[in-house]
């Protein structure tokens, strides 16, 4: 393949990072963002003052889509993909509590299944992403031959916008259906 065709495709994807190896396996990395508190309330100040997206959410999953094999096959006059395959790297953000020194029980316990709400619902963003870069490396793949590579690439181009648009929606869609499901609880 030659170094014109992953310029493009690198930048076709739009901040994508081109990685050296083929695995399609997520990378995920956990970062905490460390909390101090004996109330709900000190918990609720520190979560606002230290937690990510400003302090707007308890736990965060910054997501990107990384070509890790992108290959063409030019003959016959065309040019089609030979092998696409993509993963996600991400960074799941998750707070931490720092001393548990309240006295309160239930205030432990609250924690406990807070925390882990935080760790499964981030996980689900996770899996989302896990599915749009097998379906990208899918629906790349299938595209029919093009009369050139720049020609493949354009087609390349608006599957990748389609897919990144689709996903954001789904992302959003679940935040939307989880604080529904939350707020009922709640109240």
């Amino acid at each position: 393949m030659s170094k014109r065709h992953w310029t493009h495709i690198g930048l076709i994807a739009a901040g994508l990072a081109v990685a050296a190896c083929t695995s399609t396996s997520s990378r995920i990395t956990t970062t905490y963002y460390n909390i101090n508190g004996i109330t709900g309330a000190d918990l609720d100040r520190e979560i606002a003052t230290k937690g990510p997206l400003k302090g707007h959410a308890l736990a965060s999953a910054a997501i990107k889509f990384v070509p890790v094999a992108i290959s063409y096959d030019e003959g016959d006059g065309k040019c089609r993909f030979r092998e696409v395959k993509f993963r996600i790297d991400a960074n799941v953000t998750l707070p931490r509590w720092r001393g548990h020194n309240s006295s309160d029980p239930e205030l432990r316990t609250a924690w406990r299944f807070l925390s882990a709400y935080a760790r499964e619902h981030e996980a689900v963003h996770v899996a989302i992403a896990e599915k749009y870069a097998r379906k990208i490396s899918e629906e790349l793949k299938a595209l029919p031959a093009k009369k050139d590579c720049d020609a493949l690439d354009a087609s390349a181009e608006r599957v990748l916008k389609r897919n990144k648009t689709e996903h954001n929606r789904e992302q959003l869609a679940f935040d939307r259906e989880e604080q529904e499901r939350l707020a009922e609880l709640f109240d």
